[in-house]
């Protein structure tokens, strides 16, 4: 298991220091791990013993063994650090492994049910992805609709029912207007689904089901100020879903 599947394990636990603490962390976890518990605190402007509430909260028996699990975590990051092809190959396992270990089962029946299913990206890449979502549901004959910005999601946000269904794609999970619209979509009881990274964020807090995928980013030039988003392991999880989706059906009409 993963640091930060650990996080979302057990996010419900956490306060706001400890996603301070936290964040700070998932910025440069090879760095965490190097600093003693002082060093530490210091940094993430605590404790040492706000540190050893953290790691037990995160189910760990002290900081030690949560900084033990944290080195492990990134020593297996560093044998493909620089090889982005190992990388790419480890994300999508990891991404398959994750979609296999969710039950699919209530997400599926949802999709089913749903009277209109309205799908929304936040950015560039993940408009791609709910479109391929779009597109690959439209032989299933189910009234799936693609969003295409936030503007329209806003204006449909105001006629979506209990009996619909919101899909949500975010690399982030953590976009502004995103927020503000969840609000509303609690109030009315529309269920939500979220597709995110294995990272604790807003949007996977949020929403009724959760559909995580493993993502490394890239670092360009050498400069590690510089990052580049890809998505083949968010495209792989949308085709994973539709044909989970396929099978789950295949499996009830025999």
């Amino acid at each position: 298991m993963k640091f930060e599947e650990v996080i979302n394990k057990y996010a419900d636990r956490l306060t706001k220091s400890d996603l301070d603490i936290l964040n700070f962390i998932l910025k440069d976890k090879e760095y965490a791990a190097s600093l003693k518990t002082k060093e530490l605190a210091k940094k993430t402007f605590t404790s040492p013993s706000g540190l050893t509430r953290l790691a037990k909260r995160l189910h760990f028996s002290g900081f030690s063994e949560m900084k033990y699990f944290l080195e492990n975590d990134t020593k297996i990051k560093e044998e493909v650090k620089y090889n982005n092809v190992i990388q790419l190959s480890a994300d999508l396992k990891d991404t398959i492994k994750l979609f296999l270990q969710i039950d699919m089962v209530p997400i599926v029946k949802k999709i089913s049910q749903a009277h209109s299913i309205y799908v929304y990206g936040t950015d560039w890449g993940e408009q791609i992805a709910a479109q391929l979502l779009t597109r690959n549901f439209l032989a299933t004959q189910l009234n799936m609709i693609f969003i295409p910005s936030i503007t329209e999601l806003k204006w449909q946000v105001k006629t979506i029912t209990p009996k619909d269904l919101l899909i949500l794609i975010s690399y982030s999970g953590e976009n502004l207007e995103l927020k503000e619209l969840i609000k509303m979509i609690k109030v009315i009881k529309s269920p939500s689904i979220s597709i995110t990274p294995i990272t604790h964020n807003f949007l996977s807090t949020k929403t009724d089901y959760n559909i995580y995928y493993q993502i490394t980013d890239l670092k360009l030039g050498g400069d590690y100020s510089l990052e580049y988003n890809h998505f083949s392991p968010l495209y792989v999880v949308i085709d994973l879903l539709f044909r989970y989706y396929l099978d789950y059906h295949k499996k009830e009409n025999h």
